[in-house]
């Protein structure tokens, strides 16, 4: 398969992908697209439980965020195998690599440490914004091969 630079992005290599492997990446664009809108609910979830009766027992305010967020986790570990599956490029399937360890792992972490460490806390709202970031470029990168097709 030979990799060659497109009118649609000059200087940049974008492997041609066949059927199958088109399909996935399709899947993957839009699961990503899915995935960005999930974060920013996201987002507005912790500002709800933030500003939810947390302080008074069992008040569960921050329950949705937390659901949300384990539902995140595996939706990137499925967009990293679909990136795998698609091989889009090297740097697509890093950077899924790298979106799933900060959904997944370090989303985890941080939370469970930030129960008790309020700096650790701190770098789990720090981790979502990465976490945005990276899916924002995931779906930069896919909006492009589409556009070289």
């Amino acid at each position: 398969m030979l990799e060659t630079p497109t009118a649609a992005t000059p200087g940049v290599a974008t492997p041609a992908l066949s059927g199958g492997r088109r399909t996935v990446d399709v899947v993957y664009g839009y699961l990503m697209g899915v995935f960005v809108l999930a974060v920013l609910v996201q987002i507005f979830l912790a500002g709800v439980g933030a500003f939810g009766e947390h302080n008074k027992p069992h008040s569960g305010s921050f329950d949705p965020h937390e659901n949300l967020g384990h539902y995140l986790g595996i939706v990137a570990v499925v967009l990293l195998i679909l990136a795998l599956v698609a091989r889009a490029s090297t740097r697509v399937m890093v950077w899924s690599f790298v979106l799933a360890l900060l959904t997944e792992v370090a989303q985890e972490g941080l939370a469970s440490g930030g129960r008790s460490n309020k700096w650790v806390g701190g770098f789990h709202a720090f981790d979502a914004a990465l976490i945005l970031g990276v899916s924002l470029w995931l779906l930069y990168l896919w909006r492009r091969r589409q556009a070289a097709r």
